[in-house]
């Protein structure tokens, strides 16, 4: 829609600034989005700063893939400048660890802020108690399931079959935290106490250091904490390739 026109004024802001290298990231959905007259709005932004002076180089990368504890894809492209004469190559995966699991992230010291988590709708309380870790809501019994979930149960190949209420187990790594913070569209529930994720743990999962401390004053602030959170880059990623940013154009 037209919103998908805001990226011309990123590149009004290259034009006039010429920076050495610029970094996007956007959801993968971006690599299947149309321009308005068919091309594919990835390589139209691609080609856009091709003929602005930049070498651009772009790629679905997954956080786990860089010590993130949550497998979350997002799309980073990356451009030089093209006196540098240089073409980005991204970082090199690294094989996943026993401390991106939700038993290692979720041992958090008590004297850490944050702790504080936003109260389930009396509806998601009703059948958590039925979802085992690792599961998800198709653990619960149908009869306990509200009407809604059931018409979805009755055809699931209709619905692709949803995962909500995803309850990743402690042995697992969990899966991309949203900014709605719902049981219904991500892995926000706790493997074995009925609760949503703790502030803290959220931004854990998204590999925040645990002295960024968040407001949590009021239930407002604490919405408004999983929002911030949930629409971050995790920081693992963002250091990953910033990293490689610098050890390939900046150092000598």
């Amino acid at each position: 829609d037209s919103r998908g026109m805001l990226y011309l004024e990123c590149l009004r802001i290259i034009k006039a600034k010429m920076p050495k290298v610029f970094l996007f990231e956007n959801v993968k959905g971006l690599m299947s989005s149309k321009y308005v007259d068919g091309r594919s709005l990835v390589e139209v932004i691609a080609c856009d700063l091709n003929d602005m002076g930049y070498a651009v180089t772009y790629k679905v990368l997954n956080a786990a893939d860089y010590g993130v504890p949550q497998k979350r894809e997002r799309l980073i492209m990356v451009g030089i400048r093209n006196d540098l004469q240089k073409q980005f190559v991204f970082p090199t995966p690294i094989p996943e660890s026993k401390e991106q699991t939700l038993r290692y992230v979720l041992d958090i010291p008590t004297e850490v802020k944050n702790q504080v988590h936003w109260p389930l709708s009396p509806q998601a309380m009703s059948i958590l108690p039925y979802i085992p870790e690792g599961g998800s809501w198709k653990d619960v019994p149908y009869d306990k399931l509200p009407d809604r979930m059931k018409k979805i149960r009755d055809n699931m190949q209709r619905y692709h079959a949803p995962k909500f209420y995803r309850r990743f187990g402690r042995d697992e790594i969990n899966g991309t935290i949203t900014a709605s913070a719902q049981p219904e569209n991500c892995g926000i529930i706790h493997p074995t106490e009925n609760r949503r994720f703790t502030i803290r743990e959220v931004a854990r999962i998204q590999s925040f250091p645990d002295n960024y401390v968040f407001f949590d004053s009021n239930l407002k602030e604490i919405t408004a904490a999983y929002k911030v959170i949930g629409n971050a880059v995790p920081c693992g990623l963002a250091n990953a390739v910033a990293k490689e940013i610098m050890a390939q154009i900046f150092k000598k």
